[in-house]
């Protein structure tokens, strides 16, 4: 009885893992066809406003405690080369004085507002207070503290709202310190393959690319018809690629609209980040999963897409199990259990590292980028490991708690 219930296992368990490893060769494939070209310019008249050719932009900045790193921010926010916009910092109950540096930052340029939450409403709601203080722009740009974005960010990004369908635009950001450390390292060549991968191959098929929390605009009326950020969510960006899809409109991934970011550089910091990712998949799927599976408007492509989207880290459970099933079977002598698991466990280490390989020639980085390969499924482990942990946390519905993104004392500088 126990040698069937651990080959049924496997069986269900290598059906998760051949869907997810389809996906990711799907993916792949994308490389050598170009993603969708962005229109020119913005229509003439798209703002609104004296048929200007580019729309109004509100860039909202976000923070809790982020002194250190806000003036890099300020500094490249200075720089942007955009026609119209304005900037709004938004002081999310700090009290380490980051409001009165906001506050210094605004009085001397044009254009800036600061708006101070006298208590921690979490990034969400801040966003969504910041919006109805300030009803300039059309589109909303939202930067975290420790992005850098380039001064030609804005305009490629904006193009792509030409497009009367789009409701939001990711583009592309780029560690700064991937050689700070292994961590640091693992982390921005899984960055590079959510992009260049992940998210161009989505834009290419045309199958939901994500929001990010950052580097990210939205066209406010979207905004405002899907109810804006849900309040208390832990990935708002991911939250509103299914609220955005689900009524209609559709976002696209524009690489040529660049920031440079921190990522973690500790095991500590790495694991912290991903914990409050996955518990956010987990919210995205309980809110929306049910609805999306019935909705017939959608595609089915795009409706699996979404699916297998919002269940997130599900592929990390699966081949954890898979390495127990690989465990349990040999004493038990499950013939057909260990050719599956073996076959599972192998396939889901090494399209990852496919995909990584591919990725790094597609971006032509340089052979320093190459050396630290071997950490990859040290670091992949620890990656599934706090994905069960977020799991568990998710089902016993822990309390949840705000953690600062990890920063690297190196990484401060502009």
């Amino acid at each position: 009885m126990l040698t069937f219930l651990v080959t049924l296992l496997s069986l269900g368990l290598f059906a998760i893992l051949a869907v997810f490893a389809a996906r990711r060769l799907v993916f792949l494939f994308t490389l050598g066809r170009a993603q969708p070209p962005l229109p020119e310019r913005p229509a003439p008249g798209a703002a609104g406003e004296q048929g200007a050719a580019w729309p109004a932009v509100l860039v909202l900045v976000p923070a809790r405690n982020e002194r250190a790193s806000l003036p890099g921010l300020i500094a490249a926010l200075e720089a942007l080369d955009y026609p119209r916009w304005r900037v709004m910092l938004i002081d999310d109950g700090s009290t380490d004085g980051t409001g009165a540096l906001m506050a210094a930052a605004a009085a001397e340029r044009p254009g800036w507002r600061v708006l101070g939450l006298p208590r921690n409403l979490g990034k969400p709601a801040a966003l969504n207070a910041a919006l109805a203080a300030e009803p300039f722009g059309e589109i909303v740009f939202i930067f975290d503290v420790d992005h850098r974005p380039r001064p030609d960010c804005l305009r490629p990004a904006v193009r792509a709202f030409a497009d009367p369908r789009v409701a939001g635009v990711s583009g592309r950001t780029v560690p700064r310190n991937a050689l700070d450390s292994p961590v640091a390292y693992y982390a921005a060549v899984e960055n590079l393959v959510h992009q260049l991968v992940t998210m161009r191959g989505k834009d290419v098929l045309g199958l939901a690319p994500a929001l990010l929390g950052s580097n990210n605009g939205y066209r406010r009326s979207a905004l405002t018809a899907v109810g804006g950020f849900r309040p208390g969510a832990f990935l708002e960006d991911s939250d509103l690629t299914l609220s955005l899809y689900r009524a209609g409109w559709t976002v696209r991934y524009v690489p040529e609209a660049v920031a440079t970011l921190e990522v973690p550089y500790t095991v500590r910091g790495f694991a912290r980040q991903h914990l409050r990712w996955g518990r956010g998949f987990n919210d995205v799927a309980r809110a929306h999963l049910p609805a999306l599976l019935r909705d017939a408007r959608l595609p089915a492509g795009l409706r699996l897409e979404l699916a297998l989207f919002s269940v997130g880290y599900l592929d990390r459970l699966a081949l954890l199990g898979m390495v127990g099933v690989l465990a349990l079977s040999a004493p038990l002598g499950a013939g057909l259990a260990q050719t599956l698991a073996a076959l599972g466990v192998a396939v889901s280490l090494g399209l990852p590292l496919l995909q990584i390989a591919a990725a790094l020639l597609f971006d032509r980085a340089p052979w320093a980028m190459w050396r630290p390969l071997p950490w990859v499924p040290v670091f992949f482990a620890v990656d599934a490991g706090v994905a069960v942990w977020a799991a568990l946390l998710s089902v016993f519905n822990r309390p949840r708690r705000w953690t600062q993104t990890e920063r690297s004392p190196a990484a401060r500088k502009p």
